[in-house]
């Protein structure tokens, strides 16, 4: 059985609870989880040219090295997302979306191979208005279904709190979970990132992650997901 552990973490550019830009201390929170995929979001600050907010060592954070995302070499990610990876995972093609929004806003998705199994990778920072939001996942899957079937995991900060609501436009070949509320980190109440795959990859077990540690580092506590990807006979419409 091949399985991908995946997490995902808004870390804020580094901006913890107490106010303090540590970015050591995030680079410490995301080498203490175990991932095979960690999706960031809010890992470059917001104005141009968005530098990095966490520094990297001969391409590496911590464990993982990072995809490269960036399209001029600065910053860690595209408006904000950075994918990072175990070195024998092979990167087999990346691209970079611009979002319809009232505000600047993309998605990465990235073509893996996991213990000779493809596997693609979609991260996501969803807009603040729901109207945005389900625009953004309408385009994302248009996008997806042009480049044609591979079993896919979308992960992020979805911004969407509610469980009936702002979701209305993921296909039925996508299905979304929540491992538990994230936000805020100190007393999470809002079930803000998610995962979504599909039909095709089984969700085994999925968890938010609330150490010390990770409850400073960010406004958002981060989730992690484990997944069995050997495909099986359900065809994506």
């Amino acid at each position: 059985m091949t399985e991908l552990k995946l997490a995902s973490w808004n870390i804020r550019a580094g901006l913890g609870r107490d106010l303090r830009r540590r970015p050591e201390r995030t680079i410490e929170v995301i080498s203490g989880i175990d991932a095979d995929v960690f999706v960031l979001q809010e890992a470059d600050f917001r104005r141009q040219p968005r530098p990095a907010a966490l520094p990297r060592i001969h391409g590496r954070i911590g464990p993982y090295e990072v995809i490269d995302l960036t399209p001029d070499a600065v910053g860690l990610g595209w408006h904000g997302i950075a994918i990072l990876k175990r070195p024998e995972i092979t990167v087999n093609a990346i691209r970079r979306i611009d979002l319809p929004a009232l505000e600047p806003r993309g998605a990465v998705i990235v073509d893996l191979t996991v213990k000779r199994q493809p596997v693609r990778i979609v991260g996501v920072h969803l807009g603040l208005l729901r109207g945005n939001r389900r625009k953004q996942i309408s385009y994302i899957t248009d996008q997806l279904k042009e480049m044609g079937k591979q079993p896919t995991i979308i992960a992020g900060d979805f911004n969407e709190w509610r469980e009936r609501k702002g979701l209305e436009t993921l296909p039925d070949w996508l299905r979304t979970h929540s491992p538990g509320p994230t936000f805020p980190a100190g007393r999470p109440l809002l079930k803000l990132d998610k995962v979504a795959m599909t039909n095709d990859i089984r969700l085994l077990d999925s968890a938010v992650l609330g150490d010390f540690h990770a409850q400073i580092a960010s406004d958002h506590r981060p989730i992690r997901a484990r997944f069995h990807l050997t495909p099986r006979d359900t065809k994506v419409k």
